[in-house]
């Protein structure tokens, strides 16, 4: 059952786990290809394949989508102007790659990860510099294989290998899919681009870390200075604990009194737990 929910904006990194989310909704300068992208995310390196991609605002078509109880709603974007431009993801972890994107109907769409015989599949940089558009891949069968991919469009999960295009309209959707590991994956579409809007990497638990950890966006700032929204699906007192398990404040927090001082916090990392629950514990960053 859920009890409490998390944003993870940002770097949110312990010795156990690892998860962040990147979201689009600042301007910023271009960003050139081989060169990683500041998504913030702790154990994911991305880059692109354009060598003038744009990231800034898109302000048309902001339908928002809900996945992995992540509400997806941004005018940000990472853009391009190359088609077949392809994103390259490189994940420290094994977990789930979820990517929010802004597709063209009709465009055959690729996410691959590459084997040992693609050229540069191990160095992002020489990958991105060398191969720039999706058909340099594609185009070799040994090259990559296709994972499983769950789209929120379709609500199924299928595979693309950049001969079928997910879908006949202007969409906005995510694709998720399982990583390895060390592994590298692209996303791209042929005859326009894929507009990067969010990025969500979810990492298990190692093993090291016994909490049962639940990934949502209704803990919100996070990292966060004042205050921040505890959202709950039930009436629960919570306690805010420090890095050594030391219980710094309770607060009884229910659907119409959700709001948690927290102005008291040194900057640092925290844990929010359910006092009703073992398990059922959350990270917080102050800052």
């Amino acid at each position: 059952m859920k009890t409490f929910l998390v944003l993870f904006l940002g770097i949110i990194g312990i010795s156990a786990y690892a998860q962040g989310i990147w979201i689009g909704d600042t301007i910023q300068p271009n960003i050139s290809a081989s060169t990683e992208i500041p998504f913030g995310i702790t154990g994911l390196t991305g880059m692109h394949s354009d060598p003038i991609p744009v990231f800034g605002k898109l302000n048309e078509m902001e339908i928002p989508v809900e996945y992995h109880d992540v509400i997806w709603d941004t005018d940000g974007c990472l853009n391009g102007s190359t088609n077949g431009m392809y994103y390259a993801f490189r994940p420290a972890k094994e977990g789930t790659l979820d990517i929010f994107v802004r597709m063209t109907g009709g465009k055959p769409t690729f996410i691959l990860e590459l084997t040992d015989d693609c050229p540069d599949n191990a160095d992002l940089a020489a990958l991105t510099t060398n191969i720039q558009t999706g058909d340099g891949i594609t185009g070799t069968a040994s090259y990559f294989t296709t994972p499983l991919v769950y789209d929120t469009d379709s609500e199924t999960e299928k595979t693309w290998d950049g001969t079928v295009a997910p879908v006949t309209e202007n969409t906005m959707m995510v694709f998720s899919w399982s990583v390895t590991a060390d592994k590298t994956y692209v996303a791209g579409c042929f005859g326009s681009k894929i507009k990067l809007k969010g990025v969500n990497y979810i990492c298990e638990p190692s093993g090291l870390d016994n909490l049962n950890t639940v990934q949502s966006p209704y803990i919100f700032p996070n990292p966060a200075a004042g205050n921040v929204i505890v959202k709950m699906d039930k009436s629960t007192k919570i306690g805010i604990y420090n890095s050594v398990g030391l219980l710094l404040k309770q607060q009884l927090v229910t659907s119409s009194d959700n709001n948690v001082d927290i102005s008291g916090l040194e900057p640092g990392m925290y844990c929010i737990k359910d006092m009703n629950s073992k398990n059922q514990v959350q990270k917080l960053i102050v800052k």
